[in-house]
């Protein structure tokens, strides 16, 4: 039976609750909630196994959800999972996400950068600096648009390696804040695209896919409002529980996210899309 969902009182405060739960040797899931993202986390008798945020999964989905702030987090007792993504030593995990954690909050506690800054190049550094080549590639992806949270998603890196890199560039004069460009059309999806969605679903779970689809909702969406983008991809990941096969699974995921591009009138959602409208400063 799942606990009751608990609010954190502070940032990163999942941290405790995972050590806590492996120390005392249980075995559940802990679905972390933040910041519109989802992460899950299971243990085998006190022994991390899997972790998975959106398309990340392992010890680099747990290096997402150390950066996120404060949420709530949920523990379901005996909840097991088929994969086995996490193949460091728990005791090795924890003080790696402990770590991560303190250099998390001295990184950004000034609020200079964050996840949601954009940064646009400068037409001349006014200092220097010496890249490693995975540098360069993160350079190279600062257009004045993209978020640092964008970067991090395109780049399959840690939020912390990025903003880390980022500091350094500021410091040498590479870059400056820059403002996302306003996006076309809407982010929200309503009633249109959810009936859409439940055809192809039928596709692939048959007649019960109404079914499916009002469970994958709750609490998810307020009655008669739109989701988010944030909102549709925790809505396709739940509906991907309820097809076994992975074939059709898999299939179900790549139209779903096309529907979702035609009706946003852009590419389809994903965890990188997250605060659109924000700004960096």
């Amino acid at each position: 039976m799942s606990a009751p969902a608990m609010e954190t009182k502070e940032q990163h405060q999942f941290v405790d609750a995972l050590g806590f739960l492996c120390q005392q040797k249980r075995t559940g899931e802990l679905l972390v909630r933040a910041e519109g993202k989802e992460g899950e986390i299971f243990i085998q008798e006190g022994r991390i196994t899997h972790a998975q945020f959106g398309p990340f999964v392992g010890l680099k989905a747990l290096l997402f959800i150390v950066t996120w702030g404060t949420g709530t987090y949920n523990f379901t007792p005996q909840q097991t999972s088929d994969q086995t993504t996490v193949e460091m030593e728990t005791a090795e995990i924890l003080s790696l996400l402990a770590q991560q954690r303190e250099e998390w909050k001295r990184s950004t506690q000034e609020q200079t950068l964050n996840l949601k800054t954009v940064l646009r190049l400068m037409p001349q550094a006014s200092g220097t600096v010496r890249l490693a080549k995975g540098e360069w590639d993160i350079l190279a992806r600062i257009d004045g648009r993209k978020s640092l949270e964008d970067i991090s998603y395109e780049m399959d890196l840690s939020p912390l390696d990025v903003v880390k890199a980022m500091q350094r560039f500021r410091k040498a004069g590479l870059i400056g804040v820059g403002h996302r460009r306003p996006e076309p059309g809407s982010a929200v999806f309503g009633a249109d695209y959810l009936a859409a969605l439940e055809k192809e679903l039928k596709l692939a779970v048959g007649p019960v896919a109404s079914i499916v689809l009002e469970e994958a909702l709750k609490d998810l969406q307020a009655a008669g409002e739109p989701l988010t983008e944030d909102q549709i991809e925790i809505l396709l990941k739940r509906l991907s529980k309820a097809i076994p096969e992975e074939e059709k699974r898999l299939g179900f995921q790549q139209t779903a996210r096309s529907v979702a591009a035609e009706y946003a009138g852009k590419e389809g959602p994903s965890p990188t899309e997250e605060g659109q409208e924000g700004t960096g400063g």
